[in-house]
């Protein structure tokens, strides 16, 4: 698979980001599920930033397996960051905003599943 493709299948879902994933969708899902669907493409599975792609990424995903990094956001810097994407907290415009297609419960329990990556 080329770079170019890898992009463009990962890019899809930030589309969605906008609005346009059905919600219908994601009302029912757990935050896990939530993660593997909407966040692992880029995180990982394991949080560590290293999801597929990653690779094509400048600057790379947040590992949320770092306790020294992560300690350094509050929860609602973090859900700032899903909600309104990553350029809302004044960081890379890469990370898209989720707002649109989560309600704040689910970013909520996002949140506290991000932070169970980090195992002090």
């Amino acid at each position: 698979m080329t770079k170019r493709n890898l992009i463009s299948i990962f890019l899809l879902p930030f589309l969605w980001g906008g609005g346009l994933w059905p919600t219908s969708v994601l009302a029912a899902q757990s935050a896990p599920s939530l993660y593997k669907d909407m966040c692992a493409g880029c995180h990982g599975a394991s949080g560590k930033g290293d999801g597929p792609a990653a690779a094509a990424l400048n600057p790379k995903p947040r590992d949320f397996s770092d306790c020294k990094v992560m300690t350094k956001d509050s929860d609602d810097i973090l859900f700032k960051a899903i909600k309104g994407g990553s350029q809302s907290i004044g960081r890379s415009a890469m990370m898209p905003p989720w707002g649109g297609a989560l309600t704040d419960e689910q970013i909520h329990g996002l949140v506290s599943y991000v932070r169970a990556f980090c195992k002090k």
